[in-house]
């Protein structure tokens, strides 16, 4: 039975809604261009009838609410301008899990078949957290292909970086969720309607249309919002460990290039977070921002996916 919507049911699709309508329009009202004519070497500043000169990162002020960045690009349009792209690369990754764990869970649950393998995978699996086994072969390869170079990588390594990068993310979300799924759909497919549609010849794919999944799509709408927000923690610790595979630009801070830094292009979040890291102590106006935002992305849709809840009974879906 529906529960009654409440003030805070509506705020949180309100809050989803205002996300939204940022990603698709953040880059139209960015309040500074990020493009290479508006980059700041120097910024002019007259006080006490003095003129001085400031280089970036720029601190936060009236002119720039949040700061710049090395390049003098206003970090707020930054973050306007890349909530898009952070939202398509999670909700792309999302849904790479939800496709693959789902169909596995599923055939799992309904016929019985390969429940030993995927039990036993799941256990080996889930004894440590997904970034434990990522972490280590992506960041060696990251450092063997050159990708710390920014835009100046090649672009076949970063290719092949990226695809062995969705795999991996992919693989290590799909075991727990299909063996989530399976059990789900094993107990549904235990039901006595769903053995008497067996017995009158009914397929695994009949079953599966017409019984298990109909009774599952609730809980397979949680935990996709669930499987949302596990894909930012985890792309978020490998930024934080200075992985990333979108797009970056290095621009050389002297002019014998003694010292350079990756920037994000377009103002993503995630790659934002990378960059940062590595100024946490001289400028933590940029990690602030950019953890900030990344942070209320995730309580947003956790509070959506809770109200959800709530607002249809309490169901409590698929949970790891």
């Amino acid at each position: 039975m529906r529960q009654r919507p409440t003030r805070l049911y509506y705020f949180s699709w309100a809050v989803i809604v205002l996300i939204l309508l940022t990603a698709i329009f953040g880059g139209m009202i960015k309040p500074h261009g990020i493009t290479d004519a508006d980059k700041i070497n120097l910024l002019k500043q007259q006080q006490n009838n003095q003129i001085t000169y400031q280089k970036p990162p720029l601190p936060p002020g009236s002119t720039f609410l949040l700061g710049t960045d090395h390049r003098g690009y206003d970090l707020l349009s930054l973050l306007l301008n890349g909530l898009k792209y952070t939202l398509a690369i999670v909700l792309a990754l999302t849904l790479l899990r939800m496709l693959f764990g789902t169909a596995w869970g599923l055939w799992v649950g309904v016929s019985g078949k390969g429940a030993f393998m995927l039990r036993a995978v799941h256990k080996v699996t889930s004894t440590v957290p997904a970034f434990l086994f990522i972490y280590p072969p992506v960041s060696g390869m990251y450092a063997a292909l050159g990708l710390f170079f920014g835009s100046r990588a090649n672009a076949e390594s970063v290719m092949l970086f990226t695809v062995i990068f969705v795999l991996m993310v992919t693989f290590f979300g799909v075991i727990p969720l299909a063996y989530q799924v399976a059990e789900r759909a094993r107990y549904y497919n235990d039901k006595q309607y769903v053995e008497v549609s067996r017995l009158m010849g009914g397929s695994i794919l009949h079953r599966t249309i017409r019984h298990i999944l109909p009774n599952m799509r609730l809980e397979l709408l949680f935990t996709t919002l669930s499987e949302f927000v596990q894909v930012i923690f985890l792309i978020g610790q490998l930024a934080v460990f200075n992985i990333i595979v979108w797009g970056s630009e290095r621009i050389d801070l002297d002019d014998v290039g003694v010292e350079a830094v990756n920037l994000t292009s377009h103002g993503e979040w995630v790659s934002l977070l990378t960059y940062g890291m590595t100024y946490v102590r001289s400028y933590p106006w940029i990690i602030v921002s950019a953890a900030a935002a990344l942070s209320l992305l995730v309580l947003s849709v956790q509070l959506f996916l809770n109200q959800l809840k709530k607002r249809f009974d309490g169901t409590v879906g698929i949970s790891k």
